[in-house]
């Protein structure tokens, strides 16, 4: 499948509602978004770890920042994620976490808060972070789906991911060192790409879905239709 990074985030904001709802009304099966938290313990959809407020002369550190400061940004809850989401239950979402982002806060507590958030929806949101351990414990906090980075693909066969066993494995395309990706009880996510060619060529090389920021580029291609099943 085509996952939409941060949403149709070449005609929205990316990580906004305004990017879902354009990356959904494209086709898209799949979306991916970064989550941060707040000083007071909100999580919001947000990519970077830093935030410039207007009218400030600095960058701030997203969990430095009060929710009554977030609430003038054009930046969405996550709460308004989960909603949206219940409305559109055939999309499958992937969920990036910063370690730096919720170290005052604590991953147990992070995933506590999106876990009570997420209600129902449970079953529709992959944990996506690069930490193994981290992953493990939100499994056994009950987390169903967890997505794991990886920065090559030898080390999908160390003992801690064979043990966790992610239902997926995220690779950067040119952190790929082999022609062709091991098969496992996973499913390999290649990101970014952004062209009909790449994403016809990866599917040969074995990923099973490619992270995409040029979504509506792809979902017009006949040939990316053919081999992914859009």
């Amino acid at each position: 499948m085509l996952i939409a990074h941060h949403g149709d985030k070449t005609h929205q904001p990316e990580n906004t509602i305004a990017a879902f709802e354009a990356a959904h009304n494209l086709g898209a099966c799949a979306i991916q978004c970064d989550v941060r938290f707040s000083m007071d313990g909100t999580p919001w959809c947000f990519h970077d770890d830093t935030l410039h407020i207007p009218g400030s002369s600095k960058t701030h550190a997203f969990h430095t920042l009060k929710d009554s400061q977030l609430h003038h940004q054009s930046i969405n809850r996550f709460i308004e994620l989960v909603d949206w989401a219940s409305c559109h239950r055939h999309l499958d979402w992937f969920i990036g976490v910063s370690p730096a982002n919720i170290a005052s806060i604590g991953f147990v507590a992070a995933v506590e808060k999106m876990m009570g958030l997420m209600r129902s929806e449970n079953d529709s949101f992959a944990l996506l972070t690069d930490d193994c351990s981290s992953l493990r414990a939100a499994r056994n906090m009950g987390w169903h789906r967890v997505a794991l980075e990886i920065g090559c693909v030898s080390r999908c066969l160390s003992a801690d991911i064979v043990t966790l066993a992610p239902e997926y494995l995220l690779i950067r395309d040119s952190q790929v060192e082999c022609e062709e990706l091991p098969p496992g009880p996973w499913q390999w996510v290649v990101y970014e790409i952004n062209s009909t060619e790449d994403a016809v060529l990866w599917r040969k090389r074995g990923a099973h879905h490619v992270l995409t920021g040029n979504l509506p580029l792809l979902m017009r291609s006949r040939e990316a239709s053919d081999v992914y099943g859009f």
